[in-house]
C-alpha cells in the first residue's frame, strides 16, 4: 500500500495499491495546482519517503496508446470499405453530393463484438445522421 500526503490549501491523505497509480495521481494533482507551490509526500513498501513539488520531475509516463479510430489498420480498412461499398448512405441514400458526412459503421457494434472490429464484412457506409442515430443499440445491416 502506498500513501500519498497532499499538502495544499488543506492536507489530505490517499492510499494506492500500486506505486504507478500513486505517481500518476501525484503528477496530475501537482500539474493541476502547479502555480500554488503545493507538495506531496509519498511512502510505500521498499520506497524511501520522498517529497514532490514539481509534476515535470515525477518519473511517470502516460501510456502511449493509439485510439482504434486513429490506428493504421482501421484507416486502411475504412478506405477499403469506401472502395467496396461506395460513398452513399446504405440506409437513407444521402451522399457527399447532398452535403452528408459519411461514416464507416460497424454493423455489429465494436463495443459488443470486438473480435469483428477489423472484419470488412461487418462494415457498412452510413451518413453521420444514420450512424449516430443507430449508435451501438442496433445491429441492422442496411447493406445490400
Amino acid at each position: 500500500m502506498y500513501v500519498a500526503s497532499f499538502r495544499g490549501d488543506n492536507r489530505r491523505t490517499r492510499k494506492y495499491k500500486t506505486e504507478k497509480a500513486a505517481m500518476k495521481a501525484i503528477r496530475n494533482w501537482l500539474k493541476d495546482n502547479q502555480l500554488k507551490g503545493f507538495s506531496v509526500g509519498l511512502m510505500g513498501p521498499e520506497l524511501a519517503p520522498c517529497e514532490f513539488n514539481d509534476w515535470e520531475l515525477i518519473p511517470f509516463e502516460e501510456p502511449k496508446s493509439v485510439s482504434f479510430y486513429s490506428s493504421q489498420k482501421w484507416l486502411s480498412l475504412r478506405l477499403n470499405a469506401f472502395e467496396k461499398y461506395g460513398s452513399v448512405c446504405q440506409c437513407c441514400g444521402a451522399s457527399p453530393q447532398h452535403g452528408a458526412v459519411m461514416h464507416v459503421d460497424h454493423i455489429k457494434p465494436r463495443s459488443k463484438y470486438p473480435e469483428l472490429a477489423l472484419d470488412i464484412d461487418n462494415l457498412q457506409v452510413l451518413c453521420d445522421k444514420c450512424n449516430l442515430g443507430k449508435s451501438n443499440r442496433s445491429e441492422t445491416k442496411w447493406r445490400k
